[in-house]
């Protein structure tokens, strides 16, 4: 009988070390709208600074750094805690946000909300096109 309750006890104790380290790998929602928002409200920052020319050496350090100071501290931290890429695009760029490797967000700078929530919504993504959408070219005057 003891050796039962203690098999029983010793799994419930795995089963809960087990569950509580996959809860801290995962996004959870909250934190999720405050990215998506941060990524967004970061945007105007960045426009605010370089207008319509976006340095082509304008990389996600530099993202970081710039909108430090210029956006809420929860939305500074929201971004901070992810790996970020940042491709400019002349004349606006494409954030990217990872988690553990695995592309979570992305957002054209051009548009008023987060343009790939993929989390939310993996298969209506392919994630190997992001081009296809990107609203900004359809904003862009072609010279």
């Amino acid at each position: 009988m003891k050796k039962r309750v203690l098999i029983l006890i010793s799994t419930f104790i795995f089963i809960f070390l087990l569950s509580s380290c996959l809860a801290h790998t995962e996004v959870r929602k909250e934190d999720y709208d405050i990215l998506s928002t941060a990524a967004t409200f970061s945007s105007d920052k960045v426009i605010g600074e370089y207008g319509g020319n976006i340095p082509d050496d304008f990389d996600g350090v530099k993202f970081l750094q710039l909108v430090k100071e210029k956006i809420p501290t929860k939305y500074y931290h929201a971004l901070k805690k992810y790996d970020i890429e940042l491709i400019p695009m002349k004349t606006y760029y494409l954030l990217k946000v990872y988690h553990e490797k695995k592309l979570i967000l992305f957002d054209y700078s051009c548009t008023t909300e987060a343009d790939g929530r993929i989390l939310e919504a993996p298969e209506k993504y392919d994630i190997n096109n992001l081009h296809l959408y990107d609203e900004c070219k359809k904003l862009t005057p072609k010279p």
